[in-house]
């Protein structure tokens, strides 16, 4: 069995390393800071997320330190007026809102649970060299006062922006390198706005974003000009300057815990897979905070990345399978980027532009449809995999399209009566295959792969969500694989074997 090396212990690398060491994958993580940050640098967590984070086990730990967003809402930033405001509540999931959490708590929820997986963070250790061959990579570890060159299966970069990884790959970020400049602070704040709202404050001069948190603790940040080379933080006073004129007078700062300036460019790496080095989060986007997409679309490349490098770095299944990894997840960065880049300038839009923008906000804010199709898109509910090859269809289409996640309807409940989840059923590692009937000789084929669970005897589906015959298949990541007409064991053994590269005796 191959080892997995995972640079950096933020959110990406930590959920990459869980959802490997809970699919007994030996792995190990190195971080370059000394000690955890304290920095909240990521705060907003989507619902696609969270329903991913649950199914890891740490979703308790994190509501008990984060606050729910039942909205978002775009705002007047010269007179304080709700532009818009697209409420969550509709979204398609166990958790139609958004949870902001300072990220070092979010990074200690991770840590904790990777702990308990017996992946200990190793801190002040930097991946200093780096060379691969047909069968490993080597790499060297240094720290202050030690240097190693050890021999691993595969290596996961999610070392962020300034990623050690990408550069030693010789691979680089592609896109619109003008930059954009921000001022960010964590601070507390006094306000008469309702702690239950994330707030794009809309501004000629440049957008204001406001994050609440725990207590009066808050995450404020201003598109501004560039500061310049050099220049020291920002002061308290500039940030309360900025606040007055992009928040209407409205938010009154105080007590800060972190005051930094940033640019933020817009562009991915042209693949996300390198032989047997693999990129995640920011090492392969980048792009502005609007939406509050960074920490959530690094989260989703690492549940996708984490059960294919899982069954190749076992010997499951062929290295092939992580071609998908960047065939699926790259389209989603790519689209990140451009949805953030054009909410970026729709919020600094003015004149005849701002005009078009305050009547396209009209429309969100008003037309049930477009509001929710909005709401879809913020949750990342909408993703899918619908043109991946590991997405199949045997037989007459059903309910359930394969690419989909899986769908979760809220009359689904076990035999007993209590209700369930996916995430719940996913708490376990592997794949959820749901058949109808007994399924005589598909726990056979699926082996030790997954779990296989009856519709209409351990599980009571009362929409009929997943039709009433034949099997779905649900991937580790919660997303549909294959769906069949019929309950057909040569079925699933033809696509473990052709579509993952899994011969059908294989055990995970």
């Amino acid at each position: 069995m191959d080892d997995v090396l995972v640079i950096g212990a933020g959110p990406v690398g930590l959920t990459t390393a869980c959802q490997l060491a809970r699919s007994g994958v030996p792995v190990r993580v190195v971080d370059a800071l000394p000690e955890p940050t304290t920095e909240s640098r990521a705060v907003g967590v989507h619902a696609r997320s969270l329903e991913m984070l649950a199914a890891l086990g740490v979703l308790p730990a994190l509501e008990a330190r984060g606050r729910r967003m039942g909205s978002l809402a775009m705002v007047d930033g010269e007179t304080g007026e709700d532009r818009a405001r697209i409420p969550l509540d509709g979204v398609a999931s166990r958790h139609p809102y958004v949870l902001d959490v300072a990220q070092p708590d979010t990074e200690a929820v991770l840590a904790d649970r990777a702990a308990e997986l017996g992946v200990p963070v190793e801190r002040g250790v930097r991946m200093t060299a780096l060379t691969q061959d047909r069968d490993g990579v080597t790499v060297t570890l240094t720290s202050d006062d030690h240097e190693d060159v050890v021999r691993v299966g595969w290596v996961v970069g999610a070392d962020g922006g300034h990623s050690t990884t990408r550069h030693l790959l010789g691979t680089r970020l592609e896109g619109d390198f003008h930059g954009q400049h921000f001022a960010m602070a964590d601070v507390d704040i006094d306000t008469d706005l309702a702690p239950d709202s994330i707030r794009v404050f809309t501004h000629p001069e440049g957008l204001g974003l406001l994050f609440p948190l725990v207590g009066a603790r808050a995450r404020v940040m201003f598109l501004v000009d560039d500061p310049g080379s050099g220049a020291p933080d920002p002061t308290l006073a500039q940030i309360q300057d900025l606040a007055d004129a992009r928040m209407a007078g409205r938010v009154r700062v105080h007590d800060p815990r972190w005051l930094t300036w940033f640019e933020v460019h817009h562009a991915q790496v042209p693949r996300y897979r390198h032989d047997r080095v693999l990129l995640a989060g920011d090492a392969a986007h980048i792009h502005s905070p609007a939406g509050a997409q960074g920490m959530n679309t690094g989260i989703q490349d690492a549940a996708n990345l984490a059960w294919k490098l899982a069954l190749v770095a076992r010997g499951a299944a062929a290295p092939r399978l992580l071609d998908t990894y960047h065939d699926e997840r790259h389209p989603v960065g790519a689209e990140v980027v451009r949805t953030t880049t054009r909410l970026t300038d729709v919020g600094t839009a003015s004149g005849a532009f701002g005009a078009v923008r305050d009547a396209a906000l009209f429309l969100v804010g008003h037309v049930g449809r477009v509001r929710d199709a909005a709401a879809t898109r913020l949750a990342e509910v909408s993703i899918g995999y619908r043109r991946s090859s590991l997405s199949q269809q045997a037989g007459r289409p059903g309910p359930v399209r394969p690419g989909d996640h899986a769908p979760d309807p809220q009359g689904l409940r076990r035999a007993d009566g209590t209700p369930v989840a996916v995430e719940d059923l996913l708490t376990r590692p592997g794949f959820l295959l749901l058949v109808h009937g007994d399924g005589p000789g598909l726990s056979e084929a699926l082996g030790d792969l997954g779990t296989v669970v009856r519709l209409g005897v351990d599980l009571v589906d009362p929409d009929a969500a997943y039709g009433d015959r034949g099997m779905v298949l649900v991937r580790p990541d919660g997303y549909v694989g294959l769906t069949a007409e019929d309950a057909d064991p040569e079925v699933l053994r033809r696509y473990l074997t052709e579509a993952l590269g899994i011969p059908t005796t294989a055990a995970v």
